[in-house]
C-alpha cells in the first residue's frame, strides 16, 4: 500500500469517526466540530509533509542551501495562515488568487512537460511543495470561511494532481502523496458549510454576537 492511499484511508477515517460521534448533535455543532477536525489533520499532515521536504532539502543540496529552499516555502506559508487566523477577510482574495495563479502555472507547464521535468531535476517536487505550502493557510483560512477555503482545498488537492496526470508533464506520487489529504480536508470544509448555512463557524457567531 503506498503513500497516498495510507494518507487518504487515514484522513477518511478520521473525518468519518467524527461524523458518526457528532451524529446526535445539531448541524451547527456537526460543522464545527468537522471544520476543526479538517483543520486538525490538515495540521497533522503540513507537520510531516514538513519535516519531510526538509529533511530531503537539508540532504540534498544541503547545507545553507537547504536551508533557503526550506525557508523560501516554509515562511511564507506560516505568514499566510497567521494572516488567515487573524486578517481573513484581506487574507481570502490573496489566497484565492495566489490558489488560481498555481492552478494556471501548472496548465501553462504541462504545455511544456520537458522544461518542467528539468525544472524539478534541479529544484525538487515544486508542485507538490507548493500544494502543501497553499492549502495549510487555506486550512486556516476554512476556520473562519469554511465554504471558499473548502473549495479552494478541492481545487488544489484535485486540480494540480489532475492537470499533471493527463498532460504526463511531471512525477506523480509525490504530487498525489501531497494532495490527497488537502482534498479530504476540503471536502470536510464544504460539507461542513453546507451543514450550516450563512454561517461559518461557532467562533464567529459569538464575535457577531459580543
Amino acid at each position: 500500500m503506498n503513500v497516498p492511499i495510507i494518507l487518504a484511508l487515514g484522513a477518511i477515517v478520521v473525518v468519518a469517526a467524527v461524523m458518526v460521534m457528532t451524529r446526535e448533535k445539531d448541524p451547527q455543532q456537526r460543522a464545527t466540530a468537522l471544520q476543526r477536525t479538517g483543520a486538525a489533520v490538515m495540521a497533522v499532515f503540513t507537520v510531516l509533509a514538513g519535516v519531510f521536504i526538509a529533511g530531503y532539502a537539508l540532504q540534498d543540496p544541503g547545507g545553507n542551501t537547504g536551508l533557503l529552499i526550506t525557508a523560501a516555502w516554509l515562511l511564507p506559508m506560516l505568514i499566510l495562515a497567521v494572516a488567515a487566523w487573524f486578517w481573513p477577510a484581506p487574507t481570502a482574495p490573496l489566497l484565492l488568487a495566489l490558489t488560481a495563479s498555481f492552478i494556471a502555472a501548472c496548465v501553462w507547464l504541462a504545455f511544456d512537460p520537458a522544461a518542467l521535468r528539468e525544472f524539478i531535476s534541479e529544484n525538487g517536487p515544486i508542485i507538490a511543495v507548493s500544494v502543501v505550502a497553499l492549502s495549510f493557510p487555506a486550512a486556516v483560512l476554512g476556520l473562519k470561511r469554511a465554504a471558499l477555503a473548502g473549495w479552494m482545498l478541492v481545487a488544489l488537492g484535485a486540480l494540480p494532481l489532475l492537470i499533471t496526470v493527463i498532460g504526463r508533464s511531471g512525477p506523480v506520487a509525490s504530487l498525489a502523496a501531497a494532495s490527497v489529504v488537502p482534498l479530504i480536508a476540503g471536502i470536510a470544509y464544504v460539507v461542513s458549510a453546507r451543514m450550516a448555512p450563512g454561517s461559518t463557524t461557532a467562533g464567529n457567531q459569538r464575535a457577531a454576537a459580543a
